[in-house]
């Protein structure tokens, strides 16, 4: 059996790792010309579900390198008030095979973890190959066609290639993302003893806080850890902490030109409508790193219904991109990976039949998709909307009266 993977991100890279550990032939086939990562200046919390799945896909030597370059972080929820009062702590458990347990995060940075996907891959991931289309070939098996005019035959294709991916909207057309109307505002500031001092201690854990004010905005911070230099090779990048802020408002309540604005002018955007928030959260936006503040407007998959299923399948956000306001999707990606390098084991080992995995697989993967999918929807929604609000923030809300 030949899996192809179009993509080699997080969900893609793991999965190679998985099935190479399994003894399955596979090729990875990649656009870009060299590794790469969506906002390298930034990090990404890795739950239960994503530390199990590199766990048991990658070698031991990645898996070793991962547990010595992340760091574990504060497994609990906090709210406060644009005041910086607490308000509520949330957390520390999460369900797993039906399970509560301990929620033991780790934080890592976007290059850091790249690099360890990639590594051992070398054999194994085409660069500079960008998919155009597939065809299904009489054997059974998929022709994958690129745009260099090449093209190769897999017995799986799987479409590991983002929220934009090409093989969804060949094999899936109905199914497409739409605008969720609340849009992101996100920066971030180096760590340094005079920011550290003015900040409550409980935002420089790794734990996820919120800022729930009276108006319909939200402001998320935590600490990550990341590449000081974002144009430097990650291996030999200056890595160090950084708290991390993220303004989310109704798309509508921003100048309808803001998608023009410069990080400077962004910046004083969301001080303009934090007024009357504690000064030390305008000073955290206001001492940000230019480089690293940009604009993004939320986008949600809906709901996924049941589909034919065939030797083409999908994981990660080409099949289930969410708002990042669970702070789930690459941990879900993940999961996808380990869930699909089992299923495809079985079929190796000749357990099962190939069409009939695959839809095992898109059960189960959408059945958990879905929950996390809307849970990441409302949370954003309810971050901007009066009338859907969390209780927490319906509680705030009453004592302006």
């Amino acid at each position: 059996m030949h899996v192809g993977i179009i993509g080699a991100g997080i969900g893609g890279a793991c999965l190679a790792h998985g099935l190479r550990k399994n003894n399955i032939k596979v090729t990875v086939y990649e656009r870009n010309l060299a590794a790469s990562s969506e906002l390298p200046g930034y990090g990404i919390h890795l739950n239960t579900f994503g530390q199990q799945a590199l766990q048991e896909c990658l070698p031991d030597i990645n898996w070793l390198t991962f547990k010595k370059v992340s760091r574990y972080i504060g497994g609990q929820s906090r709210f406060y008030n644009e005041r910086l009062r607490l308000l509520a702590v949330q957390g520390g458990i999460s369900p797993m095979n039906g399970l509560i347990i301990s929620e033991q995060r780790l934080s890592i940075s976007r290059t850091e973890l790249r690099d360890i996907l990639i590594k051992g891959l070398s054999n194994t991931i085409q660069w500079n190959k960008a998919f155009v289309r597939y065809e299904n070939i009489e054997n059974g098996g998929v022709r994958v066609f690129f745009a260099d005019g090449s093209h190769d035959d897999v017995d799986v294709l799987i479409g590991a290639d983002g929220s934009n991916s090409k093989v969804r909207k060949q094999y899936l057309p109905s199914i497409e993302r739409f605008s969720v109307g609340v849009s992101m505002i996100v920066g971030r500031s180096r760590l340094t003893p005079a920011l550290a001092a003015i900040l409550p201690q409980n935002f420089l854990d790794g734990s996820p806080n919120s800022i729930i004010p009276k108006s319909p905005d939200w402001l998320f911070i935590t600490m990550w850890r990341a590449p000081v230099d974002t144009h430097v090779e990650a291996t030999s990048a200056e890595i160090d902490n950084f708290v991390v802020w993220v303004y989310v408002a109704a798309t509508d309540s921003f100048p309808n030109n803001v998608t023009n604005f410069s990080a400077e002018s962004l910046c004083n955007l969301v001080q303009s409508h934090m007024t009357s928030w504690d000064p030390n959260l305008h000073t955290l936006v206001k001492h940000s790193d230019m480089e690293n503040v940009s604009l993004i407007p939320l986008r949600s998959m809906p709901y996924l219904p049941p589909w034919q299923s065939s030797p083409i399948t999908l994981l990660g956000d080409a099949i289930h991109n969410m708002t990042p306001m669970a702070g789930a999707g690459a941990n879900t990606a993940l999961r996808d990976a380990l869930l699909l390098t089992q299923t495809l084991t079985r079929v190796a080992s000749g357990h099962e039949e190939l069409v009939k995995a695959i839809s095992d697989y898109e059960q189960q993967m959408r059945t958990y998709a879905n929950e996390i999918v809307g849970i990441s929807l409302r949370s954003a929604q309810n971050a901007v909307e009066h009338f859907a609000i969390p209780p927490l923030k319906q509680r705030h809300l009453s004592r302006k009266h």
